[in-house]
């Protein structure tokens, strides 16, 4: 193996030991990245080849980024937020690796058919736990949910393993949707797998992703496709309420106030905050140093870790500019997916675009009543998506399509 080319192997293991690993620990998915890094940045010492590409994108993450930073600076516990930022943001070197060393449709496909083996295993695995209620690798009792149990994979906690499996889905829906020859039958199992995974992890925010998202992507295909995949959703729906009481109660839960109010007393909190705090917020995982002064009185609390919204939590971090920010990177990742998709001639790039775009529209609509993005594994995927995402632009103008 020559010197030349040594660095780049190590950035292509490095990226696959991400999406092997990334349904089954965080451990192996950080080494990823520190391999993916290390050989690129090898790639430019060693071969003066430095890769980088550009994308409009940039723009408000850089601002989103320094902005985070001032932010901490001035805080109230600097150098404690300035290692949150750190901490928060750094999941982001899987896309630019991404973006920056993919040049090719196959190791494109081959890198998302690698993530949906080990996580085709996983959702196994959690439609299993869904009735067995043990998560094995670590000897623990699953919360139970009527006569099933939340399933949660081999993350250990159920809402984090729903954003994974919800990944999933669209993914392999999406190559299902636009592979040609017989493969698309094995997406399919892993699309039926996943969408049973998300259901028996009960967690309504992942619900409402679907809800929102499903009927956009078969809308997405045609207008006949969407019609009859909006009559399926409420048609398993009503099937689902009427047989298991559990689901009954679970989405009876969504509209009932007095089982949200944790969750609205935590948004009050934070609007609070945020009036006070509204142009560089209190910076990054602060949330604790302020929280009593705002703390709704009387209020019912079964859980103050964080606001249980991204957007609400980006907003007391770093104000409105920060949310700003926020939200102009992501609109701006879904804008440059469904033009990839749109224009590219590669079914397998059109795809993989696809289902990280709507991969990603699921987090930001879950992101509403959950923290996704502040946490720390689904962060990792949500990169890793929008790797997919500007590695599949990259690659649909690399090879002319």
């Amino acid at each position: 193996m020559s010197m030349k080319t040594f660095p780049g192997k190590i950035t292509r293991f490095g990226l696959f030991l991400f999406a092997f690993s990334l349904p089954i620990s965080h451990v192996p998915v950080q080494f990823g990245i520190g391999f993916a890094l290390l050989g690129w940045l090898g790639d430019g010492i060693f071969n003066k080849r430095w890769q980088v590409r550009w994308h409009f994108f940039f723009v408000p993450l850089m601002f989103y980024i320094v902005w985070n930073i001032i932010a901490a600076a001035i805080s109230p516990r600097p150098l404690h937020s300035l290692g949150a930022v750190l901490d928060n943001e750094w999941p982001l070197l899987i896309m630019l690796m991404m973006f920056w060393t993919i040049n090719d449709v196959q190791t494109l496909l081959k890198l998302v058919n690698t993530l949906l083996v080990t996580s085709s295993v996983t959702m196994a695995y959690a439609i299993w736990q869904t009735f067995g209620g043990v998560e094995l690798y670590r000897n623990m009792q699953l919360d139970a949910m009527g006569g099933y149990y939340r399933a949660v994979g081999f993350y250990g906690f159920y809402l984090t393993f729903a954003a994974l499996a919800m990944s999933v889905f669209f993914l392999s829906v999406s190559l299902f949707a636009e592979e040609k020859n017989k493969k698309r039958w094995w997406y399919a199992a892993s699309s039926l797998v996943s969408f049973l995974a998300v259901i028996g992890s009960f967690a309504r925010s992942i619900w409402l992703s679907f809800a929102a998202a499903i009927p956009l992507f078969a809308f997405s295909r045609s207008r006949k496709i969407g019609i009859v995949s909006v009559v399926f959703l409420i048609t398993i729906t009503v099937v689902g309420v009427l047989t298991v009481p559990t689901l009954k109660d679970r989405l009876a839960s969504v509209m009932d106030l007095s089982k949200n109010e944790t969750r609205l007393n935590l948004w009050t909190s934070a609007i609070a905050m945020a009036k006070d705090y509204p142009v560089f917020g209190v910076g990054e995982d602060n949330w604790d140093f302020f929280f009593e002064r705002y703390r709704v009185q009387g209020g019912y609390y079964d859980t103050t870790v964080h606001p249980h919204n991204d957007y609400f939590n980006t907003l007391i971090s770093s104000g409105v500019p920060g949310l700003l920010a926020f939200v102009s990177m992501w609109v701006s990742a879904l804008v440059a997916g469904f033009t990839t998709a749109k224009k590219a001639t590669n079914e397998q790039v059109r795809a993989i675009a696809l289902g990280a775009t709507f991969s990603v529209l699921g987090f930001l609509v879950g992101s509403f009543f959950q923290n996704y993005y502040a946490t720390f594994v689904n962060c990792l995927g949500w990169w890793f998506l929008a790797g997919l995402i500007f590695s599949a632009h990259a690659v649909s103008k690399t090879d002319g399509m």
